[in-house]
């Protein structure tokens, strides 16, 4: 999700620049600069203390929330995922929301996929359908979320709504790697081993580079292979 961080990028800068043209106390100043370079923990600090003054400062609580975001979603790229920041940033979301809804749906969204995922990490039976449903209430195109909707559906058996899912995404994002791989899993389980084929072929050829549906594409092929010759030496007997 590297254009969420951009976006952080962005906002932080949007911020720097509103707050500088309003005047507005060296609080929240010091921590739109210190979003700019990433420095997350001294941008809840300022921004803390900023909205200690004023609970709801709509800007203060926007660069709360993109803080908390910042660090979360850095401890993710080390393999942390932490269900408590992510907590901890949805509940800045939610205040967000009662100031202005209309403030960074997606970035909203993204953070209840975080959340989600982070429990399944944690426990794989955890019951994340009410977070990812939330998370698409706000993003209806967050396609994270519905590859891990469709991964969780599929975990309590219902094939076909997962499949349904997956074939979503992929006709309208060619582009989402992901589901090339879950739905020839899918397929590969039920034991359609063609179709498995034909899912990874399609992915392996949007994606020459991705070694696990190269891979797979081929063990599917060769599989495909050995259902014929047993199918030939059985005309044969």
């Amino acid at each position: 999700m590297e254009k969420v961080f951009f976006r952080i990028i962005c906002v932080a800068l949007f911020l720097g620049f509103a707050f500088g043209v309003a005047g507005c106390n060296s609080l929240e100043q010091s921590g739109s600069e210190a979003l700019q370079v990433g420095d997350y923990d001294r941008a809840m600090k300022a921004f803390s203390a900023a909205l200690d003054k004023r609970p709801a400062d709509r800007n203060a609580r926007y660069g709360m929330a993109l803080a908390c975001f910042g660090k979360a979603e850095s401890a993710e790229k080390i393999g942390q995922h932490s269900v408590e920041l992510w907590t901890k940033t949805l509940s800045e979301f939610a205040i967000l929301a009662k100031i202005d809804s209309s403030l960074a749906r997606e970035m909203h969204s993204s953070a209840l996929f975080y959340l989600a995922r982070a429990k399944v990490e944690e426990n794989p039976r955890a019951k994340v359908l009410g977070i990812l449903n939330r998370s698409l209430d706000l993003d209806s195109t967050n396609y994270f979320s519905l590859n891990l909707k469709a991964l969780v559906l599929q975990k309590m058996g219902e094939n076909d709504l997962a499949q349904k899912i997956f074939t979503g995404i992929l006709s309208e994002n060619p582009d989402f790697a992901p589901a090339y791989s879950n739905l020839g899993n899918l397929y590969w389980e039920l034991g359609s081993v063609e179709d498995a084929w034909d899912v990874w072929s399609l992915g392996a050829a949007q994606f020459p580079q991705n070694r696990h549906l190269q891979r797979w594409m081929k063990v599917a092929e060769d599989s495909l292979k050995a259902m014929e010759l047993r199918k030939g030496k059985s005309r044969g007997r």
